[in-house]
């Protein structure tokens, strides 16, 4: 039998998948790297309940770990490859209603808050913004990015769901987690960017602020410092109206990224006229031009450059730490607050700090 078949993986809503079932357009709707992203993707499809579908946000990563000899596991799915461990019906539901604080409302402490709350705990979320999502409201900014912002979409109705008391323009302050009466705090605020106290930093942009829209370049020609993802990101984003390099100490960049995820970001690089140099690191920023030292040589050399970008990564940012441990018994670390590193490292982190606690 000759069967037409839909890989779904591709496709962005599963109302799209049943349209093309009910219309005859195809026989049978394939899902394959959708249901590691969430095991209950055709049941909640069956019901309608698309947004609380934890979609696959087309990272590579369950690629990575395989080849890399490793279980299977998930960026969006902490669970994936554990479930023996760490799935739902694992969970020790002791809660019994006492308040836990989470203070940030970025991947790791939504995923926190919303463990915390299945656990039978009343999850009060703390977010000095207006929305959930932390960083990750700027990651979905660069081009074929659009699926981050939907994992937003889809915490945020999981939030409400579990009933976790979601407190926007909020700062997660000790006062304001004494006042909602907090026996623990979970702290996931992330990271600050790093910007080095080399000569002229003062000139520099920071690549959040160009994702979050704060800072618009259009016809100049951009030094963007950091080959890791974001600053490969940021420059795809910058390089449609810009003439952009990307600065890299290193002798390679997106080392993170599975090889083909790489490979066309580093296509639509060149398409756009991007250069990445690599072996070379910031020393000094000036009027229309930056320094580079030659990483092999240590031999300076000048490129012009009217905007410099730094995507150089995060530290934790830890100024809450101690008045939280002053005050409070039990204080938990997540993410970047913890440890920089990505949505993946952020996820699971919060998810097994979440189920022990």
């Amino acid at each position: 039998v000759n069967i037409p078949v839909i890989a779904v993986n591709t496709i962005k809503h599963p109302a799209f998948a049943e349209q093309l079932l009910e219309e005859g357009v195809s026989d049978y709707v394939g899902v394959a790297r959708g249901q590691l992203a969430d095991a209950e993707w055709a049941n909640k499809a069956k019901r309608g309940d698309d947004v609380l579908i934890r979609k696959c946000i087309g990272c590579m990563n369950c690629f990575l770990v395989a080849n890399q000899g490793r279980p299977v596991e998930c960026t969006v799915n902490p669970t994936l490859g554990r479930e023996l461990t760490y799935d739902d019906d694992k969970l020790v539901k002791d809660g019994a209603g006492r308040t836990v604080a989470v203070v940030g409302a970025g991947p790791a402490g939504v995923q926190a808050a919303l463990v915390l709350a299945k656990r039978g705990f009343h999850a009060v979320l703390f977010e000095k913004s207006d929305r959930v999502g932390g960083t990750v409201k700027f990651g979905s900014t660069p081009p074929h990015k659009e699926l981050l912002g939907e994992l937003i979409d889809t915490q945020e109705a999981e939030l409400k769901q579990y009933g976790v008391d979601v407190r926007l323009n909020t700062a997660g302050t000790v006062e304001e987690c004494k006042k909602a009466g907090a026996c623990g705090v979970f702290l996931a605020v992330g990271g600050n960017p790093i910007a080095p106290p080399i000569p002229g930093h003062e000139k520099a942009v920071l690549a959040e602020q160009i994702l979050a829209g704060e800072v618009k370049l259009t016809g100049k020609t951009i030094a963007v410092i950091g080959g890791g993802v974001t600053g490969l990101e940021t420059a795809e984003y910058l390089s449609a109206d810009n003439k952009v390099t990307v600065v890299e100490m290193q002798n390679a960049v997106g080392t993170t990224l599975y090889p083909s995820v790489l490979h066309f970001l580093k296509d639509r690089l060149d398409k756009n006229g991007a250069e990445i140099l690599t072996g070379h690191a910031i020393k000094a920023i000036g009027e229309g031009e930056v320094t580079l030292s030659v990483t092999a040589t240590a031999m300076d050399v000048t490129r012009k450059a009217d905007v410099v970008v730094f995507a150089l990564g995060v530290r934790p940012n830890r100024a809450l730490v101690d008045e939280m441990e002053a005050a409070f018994d039990r204080v938990v670390l997540l993410g970047d607050t913890e440890k920089p590193g990505n949505i993946v490292n952020a996820m699971h982190s919060a998810n097994d700090k979440a189920f022990v606690f």
